[in-house]
């Protein structure tokens, strides 16, 4: 039986001390692990900024597309309000006073695809309705 000859002996010793470090060192963190203990360092501004991004998807802002579907006089637009609200249940409709005219807004939508599908169903009831975007 031959011998390894040294070079070749002292690879292995040193691969071999290497791995065992290696697995001595995924035990200590086993272990760390087990004591359920993780401290986080998080910049302050981050919770700003979480709160920011939640005030901003609660505005109008964050929707900001909406169907027209009546512009006109006060008597009309409470009419027209309420049958749309009995026609659409689950679409959310506003009464709107601008520039001397009532408008009624149906919806809140995120993009302007949504609106459109939306628009195509209002439209059989109520066939001037549009799409409108707030700015």
């Amino acid at each position: 039986m031959r011998l390894l000859p040294s070079k070749h002996l002292l690879s292995a010793c040193a691969f071999t001390l290497l791995f065992c470090g290696f697995a001595l060192a995924q035990e200590g963190e086993k272990k760390a692990a087990k004591a359920g203990k993780i401290t986080i360092d998080q910049d302050p501004r981050i919770e700003k900024l979480l709160a920011a991004k939640t005030d901003l998807n609660k505005s109008d802002l964050s929707k900001p597309f909406r169907i027209q579907i009546y512009n006109g006089n006060l008597k009309d637009a409470d009419e027209i309000k309420k049958e749309f609200q009995e026609k659409f249940k689950d679409m959310p409709v506003v009464r709107i006073f601008e520039r001397q005219y009532y408008k009624i807004w149906a919806g809140k939508f995120s993009d302007r695809l949504e609106a459109d599908r939306n628009l195509m169903e209002v439209r059989k009831e109520f066939p001037a309705a549009f799409i409108l975007e707030l700015k």
